[in-house]
């Protein structure tokens, strides 16, 4: 293998699946910034494919365009540093992240008969990245509502899911996946649907987690700054679960913590164990960071906490998505095996 012209190339899924994580850290760092509408139009932002767009330039293109105008009123402007980011997210996602997952879909398709099921992962990554573009142009266009936003999120986990899973397939088809990779077959059987459970679970949690982010005076609905905010909710233990979402993403995350712990204890393999570990370490670390983002509330949020609770929460969901990942890859190696 060492010999051949295609060796290491194994690799180009997990290098796009880094890429997508930066993509999905500007695109938090957008939010905390409060930068989501500032380029208005899409793909061009205000007219033109730049992004040094001053203040008047920006309400000349408002007086042309008067449907576009800003959410906080016709004279609010941006600064370049703002529109900077929604820029270089857009310019990483559709000018470099795209074009690697089409280059990434030739050259499977080109190894299609030694291994189809990378092709097919490739397929699905490229087709998620254009489903991306799409939900951006949506989001754009409704002014950052909060489902577009919870779409747009759920969307990059998936491409990112499937991003690793044409790496590990890859790395199968070329005899290359480490050893920490291989696991007991029997035992990634017993484990695969369980896996499966944990990863839509987190998924949720996450989901919620992006409502609650993207909505006004959510962030706050349990009040701020106190112990009666975190982790109580106003003073108390209970809430209303379908009128305050920031006490129901809470409720999602003590559910989806208490089931996390449940089930590793159903885990046998090891590799398994320790992704797991990893996921629920990043789980609880989160927890915390959650409520440090709501008691050092001092006049405003420190909204870097708040990036770094999407990070961790995203690190956690992708630990348990590639443990469920490698599993499915030990469960269906011998059955794959006669195409590849």
């Amino acid at each position: 293998m060492e010999d051949s012209k295609w060796f290491r190339l194994h690799h180009l899924p997990f290098g796009l699946f880094i890429l997508t994580m930066v993509v999905v850290v500007v695109g938090g760092s957008i939010r905390i910034y409060d930068a989501g509408e500032s380029c208005p139009d899409w793909p061009q932002c205000f007219g033109t494919w730049g992004f040094d767009i001053s203040e008047d330039e920006q309400s000349a293109w408002y007086d042309a365009n008067p449907d576009e105008i800003d959410s906080r009123g016709a004279d609010y402007s941006y600064t370049v540093w703002e529109i900077f980011l929604e820029w270089v997210h857009r310019f990483i996602a559709g000018t470099i992240l795209g074009p690697l997952c089409i280059l990434q879909c030739f050259i499977a398709f080109r190894r299609r008969a030694e291994m189809p099921r990378v092709f097919k992962a490739s397929n699905i990554a490229l087709v998620l990245v254009i489903i991306q573009g799409a939900i951006g142009m949506i989001t754009v266009k409704y002014d950052n509502i909060p489902w577009s936003v919870a779409i747009h999120l759920t969307f990059a986990m998936a491409l990112a899911l499937s991003l690793l899973w044409a790496w590990i397939r890859w790395m199968e088809a070329e005899n290359a996946l480490p050893n920490w990779m291989k696991l007991d077959q029997a035992l990634a059987i017993r484990s695969t649907t369980r896996l499966y459970d944990l990863t839509i679970s987190t998924l949720l949690v996450l989901i919620f987690g992006a409502f609650v982010s993207s909505s006004d005076g959510q962030n706050a609905a349990c009040n701020v700054g106190s112990f009666s905010a975190w982790p109580l909710c106003n003073g108390s233990l209970f809430g209303n679960l379908f009128q305050n979402m920031q006490y129901a993403h809470r409720f999602v995350v003590v559910i989806v913590g208490a089931w996390l712990l449940w089930n590793i204890q159903k885990i046998e393999s090891g590799t398994l164990r320790k992704l797991l570990h990893s996921g629920i370490g990043l789980y609880a670390l989160n927890i915390l960071l959650g409520g440090a983002y709501i008691l050092t509330w001092d006049n405003g949020f420190i909204e870097i906490l708040s990036l770094l609770h999407l990070l961790l929460s995203s690190l956690s969901f992708l630990c348990i998505g590639f443990a469920a990942l490698l599993a499915r890859n030990a469960a269906i190696t011998d059955i794959f095996s006669e195409d590849e």
